[in-house]
């Protein structure tokens, strides 16, 4: 991947019961700590796809934009460390950089 381009990062993810099971509150509390790591490392969401009812193998799909590799990585060990996500959820990602569609097809 080139450094100068941002990273795109698509993630499947199913939440696992342990999640399920927190009350509302704690739920909340994970959530909102999860979200002030993303701002703060510069994620920007595309789009998050709410797979549930169509698809019994992933519950969310989700696009992101970051700034770089060493957010990413930072990212990955404020997951492990921080919130504990293998513990919740059931991931999957793939990284890639942005390419344009608009001649996909086209002389």
């Amino acid at each position: 991947m080139i450094e100068d381009k941002p990273i795109i990062r698509l993630y499947f993810v199913k939440m696992k019961e342990t999640f399920n099971n927190l009350s509302e509150d704690k739920k909340m509390a994970f959530m909102r700590k999860d979200r002030e790591n993303l701002d703060q490392l510069g994620m920007k969401a595309i789009t998050m796809i709410n797979c549930r009812r169509t698809n019994d193998e992933w519950d969310y799909v989700g696009v992101e934009e970051w700034p770089s590799m060493a957010a990413i990585e930072e990212r990955k060990k404020f997951g492990d460390q921080e919130l504990n996500v293998s513990k919740y959820v059931i991931s999957k990602t793939l990284l890639g950089t942005p390419e344009s569609f608009a001649n996909y097809g086209k002389k």
